[in-house]
């Protein structure tokens, strides 16, 4: 079951989360201050998604990310602060209501 990274809505494996980040990577990715995707990057402030940028296909040299599914990130962070630290629960909770 997946958790979405609250910065940019990359998807990660709740297992993958617990094991296999580092303990700095887990603090920040469970903080909502992002994932090793996204951490040192900045948001990209173009009105459209990356798959109908231009600059996507021709390989995007400005070394941002395209925040995406706002509404699953935000449905987490209230899964989580009912739920606290239970990823699976949270994990769940995001795929009965196919936010993953």
């Amino acid at each position: 079951m997946d958790l979405l990274c609250q910065r940019c809505g990359e998807p990660y494996d709740q297992y993958h989360v617990r094991h296999d980040m580092t303990a700095q990577e887990r603090i920040r990715f469970l903080g909502g201050k992002g994932c090793p995707t996204c951490a040192d990057k900045k948001p990209c402030d173009k009105p459209v998604t990356c798959g109908e940028c231009l600059l996507y296909d021709r390989g995007c040299t400005v070394n941002m990310f395209k925040p995406r599914n706002a509404e699953g990130r935000q449905a987490q962070a209230a899964f989580r602060s009912v739920l606290g630290n239970d990823l699976d629960a949270v994990a769940a909770e995001m795929e009965d209501f196919g936010l993953t």
